[in-house]
């Protein structure tokens, strides 16, 4: 709740998701007129959940624009056409929206609105706060050439291509491992177990089949020999050969291939780096597929997709962000195939963390620097950005790897958890099963075998995800593993599962803040992706750099795409950097005249930081790049306790690849991963920095929404510019 925004119960409010009144203080109110589900172009899809999902970010675009947040929201006004109350559509999205926050709220049902194709709209009073102070860092304790944030997968190859080209980096981990979400962890009765990341392929992963080969590690097929089964609405289980379709009658064999071709064909003909649909990014992907004549069947099946993939279901993603995530990995069959040149095709019996390890390894002594978490990052009109982390860092240029969510809800992760449940036998190939189902009922949505033969580990992985999934969350630990036993036992025609069960391991990246809140991947709902205009994920701001799976354009949401993303996050450091020296022998500004009177062309001369700051940002830029400033909240913590800060964190002396803690017995799994525990991270808050080149115009924000006022601030700042000379040229 926002310190200027109380609420007023009544005994029988406290427990709804608005509250009866709002009491703020005296100063400026923001009046919102509504705002119908239309996209920028006026576009207006025909089904309600799209509409509601753009009039909410409509929404939120006006409230960041004034300098306030959605938690500063004081009323909030709904309309609904033919409101159906034992059907209320809009509750998950609006409660998802306010996170926690409990506006006065009234709901209007309406015959029809001003134009007749609006199903919703939303107005608001909002209660504008007072500008946060200015964050002023101390002089740096010290300085290279890049730091970089995080230490997985895309963090540590950004470093490796960055100290090959002779620079220096400083690579700061807020955790006290290497890794990020590729997580492996030793079994107490041998074997070891992904928590998180765990497959790659050896045709279309090319960087993460070489670093296997680099570094040795033993590849374990995925197996695809024997059924798969399918689990219907009614618990029904249908068993099938894989890579054929379900066992339904011959019409709905044929509908679902007709969509599962349409979706092919479709993501295939999207842009993989820079996809552009206006009228595809204002559908959810449910409703693209009712557009398409999906029967409810091939509705339940395009739920299985998405959440197996992103934890997510097809009524919160824009069917073009997903389009374009199925491209990144080659189209839908390839990314969902778990035979050769597949997503999931080879696992790593080391555990996949041994790529991290290795890379970390491979780096100068020193440059890893673990229990570091950022709390601020300032750039401003000298040629250096500040990072602090405990201390000051001061560097060149920064890359971040730190996912996140952006308009803290827009861009924001599933409910997506890895349940590994192992036996004492791998019963189900004994049954003539290859250990792939999907169940259209849950609680577990996508299950695939990942044993290891070799340690004798007989593993069902179970992806818990989207709503059933967060169901299964929120039960005890001993329900938890009841569930699933019971799903397994009816899925593969086992009885008596229990007494083969050995134990139940899992990791909750969802209450992991170091993470983004979730895995594997950030997705987007209706409207975002086209307001970023496509590459908006990977633009840089000024010296500030952004890798991460999330940005990449090929292999999104995989380990191949957080190595990829890395790589090309440093190839913009290392070509910015030595322009740089390139454009200060040119004499910056003030161009010398080149060799026998040669013209110099803009790419001979780097601009100066000044140029680069986010002064001279455009109003086109301002969401990109305040979705990247806004996604380094998840990994800037700030430390509440100032005794427990490292102000000189250590040189890597370990890299937590099977680190045990004392509390935990030889040979077992530490307790925050041990069967049947979870971490909870608890969320903190963030305060961080950026300033204009001048270092005047310097603004603060203490939470991932505060700080979209920059758009509004930059967006004054560049009109009055602009009616002197214009902002500099990018």
């Amino acid at each position: 709740m926002s310190k200027a925004v109380a609420t007023v119960d009544l005994s029988n409010t406290t427990a709804a998701y608005h509250a009866a009144a709002t009491v703020a203080p005296a100063g400026k109110l923001l009046h919102i007129s509504g705002q119908p589900g239309s996209t920028k172009d006026g576009n207006v899809p025909n089904d309600y959940e799209s509409q509601i999902h753009l009039a909410l970010l409509n929404l939120r675009k006006i409230i960041i624009a004034a300098g306030a947040s959605v938690k500063d929201i004081v009323k909030l006004n709904v309309f609904i056409v033919d409101y159906d109350s034992t059907s209320p559509k809009h509750r998950r999205h609006i409660q998802k929206f306010l996170a926690g926050h409990r506006p006065a709220m009234t709901l209007v049902p309406v015959p029809k609105l001003a134009v007749a194709s609006w199903l919703f709209e939303v107005d608001a009073v909002v209660a504008v706060p007072e500008a946060p102070a200015p964050v002023v860092l101390p002089a740096a304790q010290e300085t290279a050439d890049v730091i970089i944030i995080g230490a997985g997968l895309a963090g540590l190859s950004a470093a490796h291509d960055v100290i090959k080209a002779g620079l220096t980096c400083i690579v700061l981990e807020a955790r006290d491992r290497v890794g990020g979400k590729t997580w492996s962890q030793p079994s107490a009765n041998g074997g070891v177990i992904d928590l998180g990341a765990a497959w790659i392929n050896d045709v279309s992963q090319s960087k993460m089949y070489a670093l296997a080969k680099r570094y040795g590690a033993e590849l374990i097929e995925q197996n695809t020999e024997g059924n798969v089964v399918l689990q219907d609405f009614d618990g029904k289980c249908t068993p099938f050969a894989y890579g054929d379709l379900p066992s339904f009658d011959s019409l709905t064999r044929k509908h679902l291939a007709e969509i599962r071709d349409m979706v092919e064909a479709d993501c295939q003909a999207v842009d993989t780096w820079r996809p552009k649909d206006t009228s595809l990014d204002s559908l959810t992907f449910e409703a693209y597929l009712r557009s398409r004549g999906a029967s409810e069947i091939a509705l339940a099946t395009g739920a299985v997709w998405t959440r197996a993939m992103l934890g997510k279901d097809p009524k919160d993603l824009s069917a073009l962000y997903f389009l374009n995530y199925c491209k990144s990995g080659g189209g839908l069959l390839a990314m969902r195939s778990d035979r050769k040149g597949g997503g999931q095709h080879l696992r790593v019996r080391q555990g996949t963390q041994m790529f991290s390890i290795g890379l970390a390894s491979s780096l100068p002594e020193g440059v890893v620097r673990l229990n570091s978490p950022v709390q601020a990052v300032v750039q401003d009109g000298t040629h250096s950005v500040k990072v602090q982390a405990g201390a000051v860092y001061a560097a060149r240029k920064v890359i971040t790897t730190v996912p996140g969510p952006v308009w803290a809800d827009s861009l924001s992760y599933g409910y997506y958890t890895k349940a590994m449940m192992e036996f004492r036998t791998p019963f189900w190939v004994e049954r003539g099963f290859c250990g792939l189902a999907q169940s259209f009922v849950g609680p577990a949505s996508v299950i695939r075998d990942t044993c290891s033969p070799a340690d004798s580990k007989y593993v069902l992985t179970c992806f818990m995800s989207g709503d059933a999934g967060a169901a299964w969350g929120a039960l005890p630990d001993r329900e938890r593993e009841l569930k699933l036993i019971e799903q397994l036992g009816t899925l593969f025609g086992a009885d008596n599962l229990e007494s083969q069960f050995v134990e139940l391991t899992t990791y909750e990246w969802v209450k992991d803040e170091f993470a983004g809140w979730g895995c594997p991947c950030t997705s987007l709902p209706p409207g975002v992706l086209d307001t970023l205009g496509g590459d908006g994920l990977r633009e840089s701001c000024g010296n500030l750099h952004f890798a991460g799976t999330e940005t990449a354009g090929e292999w999104k949401g995989y380990m191949e795409g957080a190595v990829r993303s890395g790589e090309r996050a440093a190839a913009e450091v290392v070509k910015g950097l030595n322009a740089g020296v390139v454009s200060r022998l040119c004499g910056h500004r003030d161009k010398q005249a080149a060799p026998n009177g040669a013209q110099n062309s803009e790419a001979d001369c780097w601009p100066t930081a000044d140029q680069d700051s986010a002064a001279r940002l455009t109003p086109s830029l301002l969401l990109p790049i305040c979705r990247h400033w806004a996604s380094l909240a998840v990994g800037f913590p700030s430390q509440r306790s100032p005794d427990k800060r490292r102000s000189n964190p250590p040189a890597l002396d370990s890299l937590g690849g099977s680190r045990v803690p004392s509390s935990a017995p030889p040979g077992q799994p530490p307790p925050h991963c041990r069967a049947r525990r979870q971490m909870q991270s608890p969320a903190l808050p963030l305060d961080c920095v950026m300033a204009s080149a001048e270092g005047r115009d310097r603004i603060a924000f203490e939470s991932l929404e505060s700080f979209w006022s920059l758009g509004f601030e930059v967006e004054q700042e560049l009109a009055m510019r602009g009616s002197r000379s214009g902002p500099p040229p990018l």
